[in-house]
């Protein structure tokens, strides 16, 4: 297939145990043919600025010694022996404001990151952008869940999720409850509780065997392996669950402007409360 993204652009907002978002960035644009981009954004309110990275005459007023920062990114370089094109810029504040600025609005970037969790949830939530994002330590990766609902979107990121990890196993995972009529539940789709009455009973049932044969035909056009959960709990409690108990190390997510399964809610909860690295495309 075609590949995504044309453009592979790490972004840093320090520089303590950057190693494996480099190589991992790295890895990828040697795999794509894309030209590797480093964005250092300083983020005064959330990361101190090392003393080491302020110029003597500068310390007073605390401003970034720019030259300080893109010799330390090139000595992580040279220890990684990343070599080749490359680009480093720096800035101070605002990410965001930055993010959206580098990227003015292309769709053919991504972006790899280190978790933070107030900055990893605004980038998430306040830019249009795709989003690797490293939480963990795993130098590769083995096993990749992919949350799935059957629209085009999802069916676009199987294909691309193949294309990227082509020699990794990866597990569809789907919950029809997302699916159930508003008129039939409370109101919060995140604690789906079916309203009992026997008609909701017999259309629940109905949906539930429509939306498993169509899973399973999924698994065979893709051939993939799948998961159909129905726990106990809420939805988004189930599927924090079993990605966390299944020796998941890469969740893959993509964005849906409704509030249904992958709305903007649940990734964010997936985000906060699933301990692995996360590939969050917004197509």
């Amino acid at each position: 297939m075609k590949h995504l993204f044309k453009r592979v652009v790490v972004l840093l907002n320090e520089l303590e145990n950057i190693d494996n978002v480099l190589k991992k960035a790295f890895d990828f644009s040697i795999q794509h043919q894309t030209r590797l981009e480093i964005l250092y954004v300083q983020e005064q309110e959330l990361f101190d600025v090392p003393d080491y990275f302020l110029s003597d005459d500068k310390i007073a007023n605390e401003h970034l010694d720019k030259k300080s920062v893109k010799a330390k990114i090139e000595e992580h370089l040279l220890t990684l022996d990343i070599q080749g094109d490359h680009a480093i810029l720096i800035y101070e504040d605002d990410t965001i404001d930055q993010v959206l600025h580098y990227a003015k609005g292309q769709k053919d970037i991504l972006f790899i990151t280190a978790y933070h969790q107030e900055l990893s949830e605004k980038l998430v939530e306040k830019t249009p952008h795709s989003f690797w994002i490293v939480k963990n330590n795993s130098q590769s990766y083995h096993n990749i869940a992919i949350p799935l609902d059957f629209s085009d979107t999802g069916e676009r990121v199987i294909t691309l999720a193949k294309h990227i990890f082509p020699t990794q196993n990866i597990t569809m995972i789907h919950d029809y409850r997302y699916l159930l009529d508003t008129l039939t539940v409370q109101v919060d789709y995140l604690n789906v509780v079916p309203v009992i009455t026997p008609d909701i009973l017999a259309l629940n049932e109905t949906l539930k065997k429509e939306q498993k044969a169509k899973f399973e035909h999924y698994k065979k056009e893709f051939e993939l392996n799948g998961k159909c959960i129905e726990g106990e709990a809420s939805l988004d409690k189930d599927l924090i669950e079993y990605i966390s108990k299944n020796d998941f190390d890469l969740s893959i997510l993509y964005h849906q402007d409704t509030e249904l399964f992958l709305s903007p809610s649940l990734i964010l909860e997936l985000l906060k409360f699933v301990e692995t690295d996360f590939f969050i495309v917004n197509l």
